[in-house]
């Protein structure tokens, strides 16, 4: 923060000789804006929805300045806006078809609500942190592009991102405060994250050859993480503790593509192109259980309960390199028809090994500690090639078709190995080969069936297939550790129609209208088993928008959205049905009530009612939530250059899945200065 105030103001230094020039065409606008809300129920859930600071925020929303002369032209953008930590420094030369330079800092917040679960039967419910989360991104980059004088563009660049702060983590933790019917997974966990990113890029290429262009790059990509993420378990009870597992990863990216597109004659186009990945990590972390956070490992920790396990001291490596082919044409036999076939192969390499001390505690009522070496071993290998047509027809009147086929065949192996006590014991080994078929067919077709009626249609079958040998497996055969062993067919198939409809009804009044059906199955097979269906999903989505101008003076709009979505699987008498069905839709209103003077009125809403309460059995399922906006607008042209916006909204959210834990009313206020210059 303190960098971005002193930066500033030398920024308006630099600027100021080029302003004063005469040659100059400056213009430019600045706006100034302020918000904030009166809010009661749940803080987090109102800003991960709203994603402002309830607090209030406000400044410089934005300034944008640009300078022009003959050849050159010279602008420059910024925003701060400290209550939401929002921040942008952008400024970029440009010398007419010679060469540019640009660099620029952006950095923002994103909140999120850190709070967990609520178990119905006895009113269970935890707050151990505050939940109210947010995590800083930023982007700094610098960036300088040179054309020659054959039109070849050289670029150069370099990013470095940021992630920084705490956000949530369904990964809960377990309670047995909830009677009799036993432990249950409710209790918050977040995350701290700390992540860099440095990037380079290099690119160069050209795209204004008579019959050809081509490109070339490079990325290199550094990645460090030091994460976090902290779980409480068993608050309240005698057997609470804090588990903070750390991921310490390091990673080295380099990857170099390029392509090459020539055009022969007016009826053949062919390009091609390349891509070489290469990926290296130093992998660190560990699982530590405690009373604080980020603790030493002590094998005499308070609380410490049978089944604690964990590591500490990991330390491994990975590895991966990519090579993906691409070949494609378009030919165009006739004025009417068109053909554009692709051909894609991909090879993938992974390896990784990691050493690590893994910890565990014994029964009650010593509850020894027990530390074992442990290694683990991880090799992948793909080969995956897809080819894909498609063609085209316009030569019917006011009709269009097109259709496509896609298919992919993929194989490869995968070999894992987890060992204990320096290879004295090999409890996971395992060798399992697989292929993967996909087929895919579409067929779209448009119909201008009158000046202002457009409707078009599209249908795809897809069909994915895996099959798995497991070559060697150690897992004993017909027990519940046989996974992934037992897996020897899966099966994805897939029917989806849509079509949509563009009606101009009326000089006023324009109608789109969408209708998506979808039906997804899934076959699963297990060793020595038939094929059996493990779930079907079926999707509805029917959507309305209509635009009304009855006059120049008014206009309105209106969209609605209706979801029903459903699947069905064999444990039915476990999980229920899984509906994912709701209804979203927004309404707004423009009237110009004056010659200065725009009032503008939008509303939107959002249900959904799908909530299975099985939590006396088993894990409760779907989702029960309302949300309702409404917002008034008023925007004042005081002149050319000067205008003013005020607006209010109300919001309301019921979170019933909770049981109200994350309602909220909130009454918004905004208000904007724009200026032109």
């Amino acid at each position: 923060m303190h960098l971005f105030r002193t930066s500033a103001p030398w920024a308006l230094l630099l600027l100021a000789p080029c302003l004063a020039a005469d040659d100059i065409v400056t213009r430019g606008t600045i706006s100034v804006g302020a918000g904030g809300a009166l809010q009661d129920g749940d803080r987090p859930s109102f800003q991960q929805i709203f994603q402002h600071r309830k607090t209030g925020y406000g400044g410089i929303e934005d300034f944008q300045l640009t300078s022009e002369r003959k050849d050159t032209v010279f602008t420059f953008n910024a925003r701060a806006m400290p209550g939401d930590d929002n921040y942008r420094l952008l400024a970029r030369f440009e010398k007419t078809d010679k060469a540019y330079f640009e660099a620029g800092y952006t950095q923002y917040r994103v909140w999120y609500d850190g709070s967990g679960g609520y178990f119905r039967p006895t009113g269970t419910e935890f707050t151990v942190f505050d939940e109210d989360l947010s995590v800083k991104r930023s982007t700094l980059w610098a960036e300088v592009g040179l054309h020659t004088a054959n039109h070849t563009m050289v670029k150069l660049r370099y990013e470095r991102l940021g992630r920084e702060g705490t956000k949530s983590s369904t990964f809960w933790g377990d309670t047995n405060l909830t009677g009799t019917f036993g432990g249950r997974g409710i209790v918050p966990t977040f995350y701290a994250l700390d992540e860099v990113t440095n990037v380079f890029t290099f690119d160069i290429g050209n795209s204004a050859l008579e019959n050809a262009a081509w490109h070339v790059g490079a990325r290199y990509a550094e990645t460090t993480l030091d994460n976090r993420r902290h779980t409480r378990r068993r608050p309240q009870e005698t057997a609470d503790r804090i588990v903070t597992t750390h991921d310490d990863t390091k990673t080295d990216l380099f990857a170099t593509h390029g392509y090459y597109q020539r055009q022969w004659g007016e009826k053949l186009s062919v390009s091609a192109g390349a891509l070489i990945t290469n990926v290296d990590s130093t992998i660190e972390g560990s699982r530590i259980y405690g009373q604080t956070f980020d603790p030493v490992y002590d094998p005499a920790y308070v609380r410490r309960q049978q089944r604690d396990e964990g590591y500490y001291d990991l330390e491994g490596t990975a590895e991966l390199k990519q090579t993906v082919l691409n070949l494609n044409a378009a030919y165009a036999p006739s004025k009417h028809w068109s053909i554009r076939p692709s051909l894609r192969f991909e090879n993938l390499h992974q390896e990784s090994i990691a050493e690590f001390m893994e910890t565990n505690i014994g029964p009650s009522p010593a509850f020894v500690a027990i530390l074992e070496d442990g290694e683990g071993e991880h090799e992948k290998k793909w080969d995956e090639f897809s080819e894909a047509v498609e063609i085209r027809h316009t030569g019917l009147p006011n009709l269009t078709f097109s259709a496509r086929g896609e298919w992919l065949q993929g194989s490869g192996n995968l070999e894992e190995t987890r060992l204990l006590e320096h290879g004295a014991i090999v409890s996971i080994d395992r060798d399992t080969d697989t292929e993967r078929t996909s087929q895919k067919y579409s067929f779209t077709s448009n119909w201008y069936a009158q000046p202002g009626l457009t409707l078009a249609a599209q249908y795809y079958y897809k069909v994915n297939q895996n099959d798995y040998e497991a070559r060697r497996d150690n897992t004993p055969a017909g027990t519940s550790n046989r996974y992934p062993a037992y897996l020897a067919n899966q099966d994805f198939e897939t029917h989806d129609f849509n079509m949509r409809m563009f009606w101009r009804a009326t000089p006023t009044l324009n109608l789109v209208t969408r209708y998506d059906v979808q039906q997804s199955k899934i076959h699963t097979g297990g060793e020595g088993l038939l094929m059996a269906d493990s779930s079907k999903l079926t999707s509805h989505i029917v959507s309305q928008a209509a635009t009304f101008s009855p006059t120049a003076r008014v206009y309105l709009n209106a969209n609605v959205n209706v979801t029903f979505d459903q699947m069905n699987t064999p444990a039915i008498a476990f999980v229920q049905h899984g509906d994912n069905n709701y209804v979203n839709g927004s309404l707004g209103c423009g009237f110009a009530a004056a010659k200065k003077d725009d009032f503008l009125v939008d509303a939107s809403w959002f249900r959904a009612s799908n909530f299975i309460d099985r939590s006396e059995f088993t894990q409760p399922y779907g989702v029960s939530m309302k949300q309702q906006a409404l917002y008034l607008t008023w925007v004042r042209r005081e002149s050319d250059r000067l205008i003013y916006t005020m607006r209010y909204g109300y919001i309301t959210a019921r979170d019933g899945t909770w049981v109200g834990r994350n309602d909220f009313n909130a009454h918004v206020v905004y208000g904007k200065v724009q200026y032109h210059f």
